[in-house]
């Protein structure tokens, strides 16, 4: 009995003092566990709200590259339709300025993005996932809206090229020839009179290719206007694409890379898929248990 009775105080001893830290330790580790899970809840917030206005932004820049292949469109029929010169232009000065209002909208919310991305990484640190999720979607959106106003510069270029071919042919009808770099100065200096001087206008041929030519250089001009316009887009635009230089060519590496990784996974499931099917164990069993699958 004696000995029972020591067991039993120690027991008792050894359950208390596992008890007590336990419950000393109780309300401040519930506390760390609020803590930390009111943490977790904030940084998915943010995370959610990156993702969402990431989403947004892609879908401005397929409304982007739609609008970008539209005037690619209305300059092939510049030298193709049978339509109206004017109605043509019109289309496209309107197209124009919808590529210029939505690159300048986009390019606001790419600067606010870039803000809120540096802002996480001095409060969260660089190599938090939060900062890092944003980083990433703000290097990915700059690469693409720097790929979009590309194709739109690309596309007023060929416009300009095409008014300079419209000029060489009505130029042609009235008997002058001009190269390309006599129409660039004719551009820079605003002489135009190179067509009517010493000229006969005789037949409405002739003076309905002088006025294809007039038209063509109002064309250039207004060109040059658009061109001005966005120019500081593109200074800006070519700003933000130096400073992430680095990180996008590092994430499209990452990015190729995993594709690729992808495309090899998916050919071995199917190797693996295949050889199952075939395999001569399997059809063996198949063959000696014919009911059992």
């Amino acid at each position: 009995l004696r000995q029972v009775q020591t067991d039993s105080e120690g027991f008792s001893t050894v359950e208390l003092s596992e008890q007590e830290p336990a419950a000393a330790s109780g309300p401040g580790q519930d506390l760390d566990d609020v803590l930390h899970k009111a943490v977790v809840f904030e940084g998915e917030h943010v995370m959610d709200g990156i993702y969402k206005e990431a989403q947004t932004m892609r879908k401005e820049m397929l409304l982007l590259k739609m609008d970008v292949k539209r005037l690619g469109k209305q300059n092939t029929r510049f030298l193709t339709s049978v339509r109206r010169i004017s109605s043509i232009k019109r289309d496209s000065s309107a197209v124009g300025r919808d590529i210029k209002a939505r690159g300048e909208a986009i390019y606001a919310r790419l600067e606010k993005l870039g803000k809120l991305s540096k802002e996480l990484e001095e409060e969260h640190g660089l190599t938090s996932a939060v900062a890092r999720m944003a980083r990433s979607q703000y290097a990915c959106l700059t690469n693409a809206f720097h790929d979009a106003m590309s194709e739109y510069n690309e596309a007023e270029m060929v416009q300009k090229e095409n008014c300079k071919t419209r000029i060489q042919r009505q130029a042609e009808i009235v008997g002058k020839e001009v190269s390309r770099e006599q129409i660039d100065e004719m551009i820079e200096t605003g002489k135009w009179n190179v067509f009517s001087d010493n000229l006969v206008l005789e037949g409405k041929t002739a003076r309905s290719a002088l006025s294809e030519i007039e038209n063509r250089h109002k064309e250039l001009l207004e060109l040059e206007g658009r061109i001005r316009d966005i120019h500081e887009l593109f200074f800006q635009m070519a700003t933000l694409v130096e400073e992430q230089g680095s990180m996008l060519n590092n994430i499209e590496a990452n990015v190729c890379a995993t594709e690729d990784y992808v495309v090899k996974a998916t050919a071995e499931i199917k190797k693996a898929v295949k050889y199952n099917k075939n395999n001569p164990c399997k059809k063996l069993f198949c063959c000696c248990f014919p009911c059992c699958k």
